[in-house]
């Protein structure tokens, strides 16, 4: 049971990014309720934790390195940001395709 929550673990929490920044276009909005952040908040934070997860897991295994940071988010931005590699190709590639579409700001930082 655990392998499988774990294999799908990425998807889970593509969709968690994808609702977290939509709070976040809430907020900039100045349209952040209280009702909101009491069904919104819990995501925020079980995303966290299956970020944590993932980039412990999966980042480790897709860049074949140890994390140096908390969150897979941060850890693509740096090595998108680091000398041509294939490390860099496969992270920058998940940031363009996957996650700086759905950030607010056009560019996800991390």
């Amino acid at each position: 049971m655990i392998w499988w929550l774990l294999l799908i673990s990425p998807w889970v929490l593509w969709g968690m990014y994808c609702a977290v920044m939509r709070l976040k276009q809430v907020r900039e909005a100045n349209a952040l309720t209280p009702s909101i952040k009491v069904m919104g908040y819990p995501w925020l934070v079980a995303g966290l934790v299956i970020d944590f997860v993932v980039n412990t897991i999966f980042g480790t295994a897709l860049f074949l390195e140890l994390p140096r940071e908390w969150t897979l988010s941060s850890r693509l931005w740096r090595l998108s940001n680091e000398a041509p590699c294939w490390r860099q190709r496969w992270a920058l590639w998940i940031r363009v395709n996957l996650l700086d579409p759905i950030d607010p700001s056009g560019t996800h930082r991390g």
